[in-house]
């Protein structure tokens, strides 16, 4: 058989799958036999680039390669946005994207911006900043922040933020107020970072028996979750079982 009779008749079967595993209505596959490449192409074009487009999946796989091919691309778009427009929304973005690519200081430095007016206290950028200068190793600077913000916003609530200034108190040395944020976090926190925190700073201090405790709770928690949540939480599950190794 031709290569290109076998390309077809590969093209066709695979097509013909799509139509009766997405409930396509079953013309679709009269019209892919009988009519092959012509029915083959139109299928594709009107039927699964439509569905590939509107795809989360597919969407976030094309972004990731297009950022890898390159990775000042959405800076720049950014950037051209911002000249533009300079408003609070545009700025925030380009924020977002260079402490994302690794600019903390100009990250920092437009959060920085956009705490004016109306937006001077805002909790949410407040929250931003800290996780920049954090990042950026100013971890004094981070609790500044974040008590700043406690105070302009006492109602304020954010599981994250409750992590991070417990990650600053331990960055600081503050080990004691440190693990009183994560005993708190270690049973409210939606995820496994603020358990496995806890039992490594628990280990730290000579405390193994109640740190054994939190990674057992963590694996425990992990057989019971489902699929998705242990993929999500893989790092932590698997810190938490190599402290139990």
């Amino acid at each position: 058989m031709p290569p290109l009779a076998i390309l077809t008749l590969i093209l066709q079967i695979g097509c013909a799958i799509h139509v009766v595993r997405s409930g396509r209505e079953y013309y679709w596959i009269f019209i892919i036999v009988f009519i092959p490449l012509l029915g083959c192409a139109v299928y594709i074009v009107t039927q699964i680039l439509p569905e590939l487009r509107t795809s989360r999946g597919v969407n976030r796989a094309g972004n990731r390669l297009l950022k890898a091919v390159d990775p000042e691309r959405e800076l720049r778009r950014l950037k051209d946005q911002l000249a533009l427009s300079d408003n609070i929304d545009n700025r925030l973005a380009l924020a977002d994207e260079c402490h994302q690519a690794g600019r903390l200081a100009d990250a920092a430095e437009l959060y920085q911006t956009c705490l004016s007016g109306p937006f001077a206290n805002d909790p949410h950028i407040l929250l931003k900043l800290a996780r920049v200068q954090f990042d950026d190793q100013a971890a004094d600077a981070a609790r500044a922040t974040l008590d700043r913000l406690k105070t302009a916003n006492p109602e304020f609530r954010s599981s994250d933020g409750h992590l991070l200034y417990a990650k600053v108190l331990e960055k600081l040395g503050d080990k004691e107020q440190a693990l009183a944020e994560y005993a708190a976090l270690s049973t409210a926190f939606p995820g496994e970072e603020a358990r496995v925190r806890y039992g490594l700073l628990l280990e730290s201090l000579g405390r193994s028996d109640e740190a054994r405790a939190q990674f057992e709770q963590t694996l425990l928690r992990a057989r019971r979750a489902p699929r998705y949540y242990r993929r999500k939480e893989k790092h932590w599950i698997d810190r938490a079982r190599a402290q139990l190794s």
